[in-house]
């Protein structure tokens, strides 16, 4: 593969998916859709978290009034979930997968209750007094902070709080406070450096979104596509962010030739060329550790979608494959492969936050 060619292919991948995705918020799939309550309506499920403890949490918003929302004339506001280890066993209500207003509009060309997803997380649990470090994510664009859950409640079981945020007009839906939705526009057309200053924005407000934290907690960051390239500016911005993992996110920015003093984890997929020429900039100029793996996956191989398709196919071979035509992943008739590569990327996560975030094992 050319590295002009897969570029190409990268592009067509996303913008393929957001066109999908939009055709289901606007109802267009509805005349394939499956009746709800179909036999043959298939149930999307997530493994459970292997860390050692319960996972909580709880929604909450940070707004920069420096940035006015056009639509509602108000301050940006970013929606924020906060995942943390609870005591004990959890209780409380089940955490949904997205809010009721966003998920209703998904399902609008897909079977009812599709995306009732057990998140193996609840609500009002009682947290930890401590965490490992907290952890900022950010998901790909023109998707969802949901599409990460899988590799957030690992963490969150491994003792890390995770603050997961939701960029208005790019994110694929958000719903308001007051039921209003907003929906995503061509990530393309959205100001190049609006990810970096969320994640500035969300940064400032940690202590206030995670109260377990103090001033000695390190904090760590990753993100999916676009949210890792910006985990990468994050940190050459902020120092405080003491470690980072990009998964499939093409690198952009002054990062690229300054390079990075703090540890940095890459984790590819295989339509990624390894002889990018960016890549190879950017990691000739990274002067901490730097491991990298690449997955036999595509690149929604790195969301939930990587177990959700093939568990979708089985029931349904149609909706299966409409699904991996929005989101492909590599492992629609595969699901052991995509468990696996879930595993894997909760593995390396793991591994790569203790050794430089919390400092608590090698791996």
């Amino acid at each position: 593969m050319t590295t002009r060619g897969g570029r190409r292919n990268r592009t067509r991948i996303i913008t393929a998916a957001t066109a999908v995705l939009t055709c289901l918020i606007t109802g267009l799939g509805q005349a394939n859709a499956a009746p709800a309550g179909s036999p043959a309506e298939p149930v999307l499920s997530l493994p459970s978290p292997t860390g050692p403890y319960a996972v909580g949490v709880r929604s909450a918003s940070v707004s920069d009034p420096s940035r006015v929302d056009v639509q509602t004339g108000r301050p940006r506001r970013l929606p924020i979930r906060v995942w943390y280890p609870a005591r004990g066993r959890a209780t409380g209500n089940s955490a949904p997968y997205m809010s009721p207003g966003v998920q209703a509009q998904l399902e609008a060309g897909l079977p009812t209750g599709l995306l009732n997803i057990d998140t193996h997380a609840s609500t009002g649990a009682r947290p930890l007094p401590r965490v490992k470090g907290v952890i900022l994510v950010q998901h790909g664009a023109g998707t969802l902070a949901a599409f990460q859950t899988g590799q957030v409640i690992e963490l969150a079981s491994q003792g890390y709080a995770m603050v997961t945020m939701e960029h208005p007009h790019e994110s694929l839906l958000i719903e308001e406070p007051d039921g209003t939705l907003i929906p995503g526009d061509d990530p393309e057309s959205r100001p190049p450096n609006e990810r970096l200053v969320d994640a500035e924005v969300v940064l400032a407000e940690v202590p206030r979104l995670v109260p377990q934290a103090n001033r000695h907690t390190p904090i760590g960051m990753f993100g999916h596509s676009r949210g890792g390239a910006t985990t990468a500016e994050v940190m050459f911005f902020h120092s405080e962010v003491v470690a980072g993992v990009d998964l499939d996110g093409s690198l952009r920015g002054d990062v690229l030739t300054g390079g990075l003093d703090q540890p940095f984890g890459l984790m590819l997929s295989r339509e990624f060329p390894l002889d990018d020429p960016r890549l190879l900039q950017f990691l000739s100029n990274l002067r901490g550790p730097h491991p990298l793996r690449q997955l036999d996956v595509q690149h929604y191989g790195y969301t939930d979608w990587v177990v959700f398709n093939a568990q979708a196919a089985r029931a349904d071979p149609a909706l299966g494959a409409q699904l991996e035509l929005g989101f492909p992943t590599g492992t629609l008739d595969d699901r052991r492969a995509g468990r696996q590569a879930l595993s894997t990327q909760r593995a390396f996560l793991t591994c790569f936050m203790d050794r430089y975030v919390s400092g608590h094992r090698p791996c």
